[in-house]
């Protein structure tokens, strides 16, 4: 497998940025979550809902404090 490099300016990517959003807030009014994400995935956002509703969060400042 090949690998390319692409450079884009800052303008070309918030260009970017501002067409994912457009997309994703199309999706988001069109579909409803369990039409866009398994189930799986829907139940660790609900995990990280209740979590961040109950303070059951932790500061992190470097990727060791991420990865312990």
């Amino acid at each position: 497998m090949s690998t390319e490099n692409v450079v884009v300016s800052d303008e070309q990517l918030a260009k970017l940025i501002d067409a994912y959003k457009t997309i994703q807030e199309f999706l988001g009014s069109v579909l409803s979550p369990n039409e866009i994400y398994t189930e799986k995935f829907l139940a660790g956002l609900r995990e990280s809902d209740d979590d961040l509703a109950n303070n059951r969060v932790s500061e992190v400042r470097t990727f060791d404090d991420f990865t312990s």
